[in-house]
């Protein structure tokens, strides 16, 4: 079962009687890119805008005391809009904070500490991104699991549901979208240490979090969960505040690790793929092919005459073609498809489920593209062409047909440039 909130709209509204304060918090949030910024200073024009203009807003950001509001009544109507709302205030006490958490807010942050603000923006920022996040929620009491997602929906979560852990473990493989798992202990059939240390034999740590929780926690029961695989344990009843710092830390995380791992694959100039990478995930479709059957093609293509590139603009004109084709090459292969920078001016890709006929229109396709290209520099006309080499037979792995198709690229070169260089149908 899924329940998914990252339909929201990119809109966010300020209400805020303060134009000092309005004024730095669009200018911070509006630097979010895809965010658009809407401002009000009062509680009629704030209903204005919200009515207008519902379906985009993904959070209000709302001053506790307005002209027109003085006593927080912006909150529940902005509330009772289906908008989420982060609440700024000089100041509460214990019973105040208790009523705006009962209510259903995000978060409340003190607007009197100019640091602060610092908070909002990345608040702001974490709902934003979760649009994208997945975060299933297994617990076999309906009210608990109820209550867990109606927590997460407020920070914009996407949200799915299992009752047990077999219709989670079913839930994992089949949406690959989903960082994070909130499991409770307590359930039939398989408990909660089960289910983590069943979730492990297939997703590591640093790809998936998992936070275990129990009404019955203890040192051991903690200590279970996190050797059977959890990031994390939380004891019920908690506090709402504790519950999001938690899963955001975890969250985060997850992306941090991610954010690195793709950093190590990636070339810095292109963002394209790099040779690490082309060698890892390109042998597992290499073994994918060998495995099935299917087609694998390997193209190697160098741009022509670079040198002059080089020499007539200097190495950032030669940086700005490089990007270029880069981009180019990105447009027109599919997203299964490894596209990587192989060398200096030298590309990379390997497609997979290619025949010898797919293949060479691929092929023709991104050499016809790359001459197609209109670039300028300092207002002069940049000709590009490149000539490709084509490995389609899978032999001894793909260094082999990485060496193959070196081979061809060289005829290629030298038979004229601007042309493809194809294996022969196997004898």
């Amino acid at each position: 079962m899924a329940n998914d909130v990252g339909k929201r709209g990119h809109t966010l509204l300020i209400v805020e009687d303060s134009r000092s304060v309005a004024g730095l918090l669009a200018d911070r949030i509006g630097l979010i890119n895809g965010v658009t910024v809407l401002v009000a200073g009062t509680l009629e024009e704030a209903q204005q805008m919200v009515l207008a203009r519902k379906d985009e807003l993904f959070l209000a950001v709302l001053d506790l005391n307005l002209p027109d509001a003085p006593d927080g009544e912006v909150v529940p109507w902005v509330l009772s809009q289906g908008v989420p709302a982060l609440v700024l205030t000089a100041g509460l006490d214990d019973n105040e904070r208790d009523g705006l958490m009962d209510m259903g807010i995000v978060d409340y942050v003190n607007k009197t500490n100019p640091s602060e603000i610092e908070h909002v923006v990345r608040t702001v920022e974490r709902i934003y991104r979760n649009r994208h996040v997945s975060v299933l929620v297994v617990d076999d009491s309906n009210s608990a699991r109820a209550y867990l997602m109606e927590l997460l929906r407020r920070y914009g979560y996407r949200l799915r549901e299992a009752r047990d852990g077999v219709s989670a473990l079913a839930q994992l493989a089949q949406h690959e979208d989903i960082r994070l798992v909130l499991c409770d202990q307590n359930m039939p059939g398989m408990d909660g240490v089960t289910l983590i240390g069943r979730i492990r034999q297939r997703y590591c740590r640093s790809h998936l979090c998992i936070i275990g929780m129990s009404h019955y926690g203890s040192g051991m029961l903690s200590a279970r969960l996190l050797k059977a695989g959890a990031n994390d344990f939380i004891n019920r009843p908690f506090l709402e505040e504790e519950f999001f710092v938690r899963v955001n830390q975890n969250v985060e995380l997850i992306e941090l690790i991610r954010s690195m791992e793709e950093s190590a694959n990636r070339d810095p100039l292109t963002g394209l793929y790099n040779r690490r990478y082309l060698a890892d995930a390109g042998g597992m479709l290499f073994d994918a092919a060998t495995r099935t059957g299917h087609g694998l093609a390997v193209i190697l293509m160098d741009l022509d005459h670079f040198k002059s590139v080089n020499d007539r603009f200097g190495h950032f004109g030669g940086d700005e073609v490089l990007r270029k084709v880069a981009h180019h090459l990105t447009d027109i292969t599919r997203s299964s498809d490894i596209v990587a920078r192989y060398g200096g001016e030298e590309f990379c890709v390997v497609a997979q489920d290619m025949d010898n006929r797919k293949a060479r229109v691929l092929a023709e396709k991104l050499r016809a593209g790359i001459a197609g290209l209109c670039l300028t520099i300092k207002g002069q006309a940049v000709p590009l062409s490149a000539s490709l080499g084509m490995a389609v037979h899978l032999g001894s792995g793909l260094e082999d047909m990485l060496t193959r198709a070196d081979r061809l690229l060289y005829e290629a070169k030298s038979s004229g440039r601007d042309q493809v260089r194809m294996e022969q149908e196997n004898p």
